[in-house]
């Protein structure tokens, strides 16, 4: 049996004009990689806010390692230094070097040393290619460069699960590739991903399992082979014939 990471028990996040999430349950396992797909405003990036509390639930329950973390009581940092999030506009500090938007986290939170950390850095920079960079500022680099920072940024945590929202939508086409080669190590390595994405092509090859969403449910969820390619329910089935 392998470790529930998170339990997500009837979640409900309602906003003044909608209901963005509306009663979703569901888990994810250590290892498991997910991908969550669907419509435009079907509330997949609001679900995985909840996931890491930067949206709070108006009702339901998120357990992650057991814990309920929607608990009022609950030290969110202490929970934040577990899960790693990487957002779709990149997010990195304009005003400080590459090295130093990695290692700035795990010193402050003091996981490790500034040693440790510039020693952590330069392995990941040079793991991606980007050690020559370590001394730029953001602006100096391309969006997939920035992205595959904020990635490598979110791994120095040594995170128990890495939450991507929309990682390459900000992305000109040519700087996709090198975000999603990146993702897909990761993937074989073992890491708990739970991607949100419009990229089906990349989801069908890499993902354990696929949920689809659509006006704040869960209306399928399953292997990529049953919910991208073979879904019985015709509103999938339509998503997927005009995407793929």
């Amino acid at each position: 049996m392998s470790e529930t990471i998170f339990e997500v028990r009837d979640l409900v996040k309602q906003f003044p004009a909608l209901t963005a999430v509306d009663h979703v349950s569901t888990t994810i396992n250590r290892g498991e990689v997910v991908f969550v797909v669907g419509p435009s405003g079907s509330g997949k990036s609001t679900f995985l806010r909840c996931l890491n509390m930067l949206e709070t639930p108006t009702s339901g329950q998120v357990l992650f390692k057991g814990q309920d973390i929607t608990a009022k009581e609950l030290p969110l940092n202490k929970f934040r230094q577990q899960v790693g999030m990487v957002f779709q506009h990149f997010n990195l500090f304009p005003h400080l070097t590459i090295r130093k938007n990695i290692t700035l986290a795990p010193v402050r939170t003091h996981r490790l040393t500034a040693k440790e950390a510039n020693e952590k850095a330069d392995a990941l920079l040079k793991r991606i290619g980007l050690y020559d960079k370590r001394n730029a500022y953001p602006a100096q680099l391309s969006g997939g460069q920035k992205q595959r920072i904020a990635i490598v940024r979110a791994l120095a945590m040594n995170p128990d699960v890495l939450l991507f929202d929309e990682p390459t939508s900000a992305l000109d086409p040519e700087m996709v590739g090198e975000v999603l080669s990146l993702m897909k190590e990761l993937a074989q390595e073992g890491m708990t991903m739970v991607v949100v994405t419009h990229e089906i092509g990349f989801a069908a090859e890499v993902a354990d399992r696929v949920i689809f969403m659509d006006h704040g449910q869960i209306v399928v969820s399953g292997t990529p082979e049953n919910v991208i390619k073979n879904s019985d329910n015709p509103r999938v089935r339509d998503f997927f014939s005009k995407v793929l």
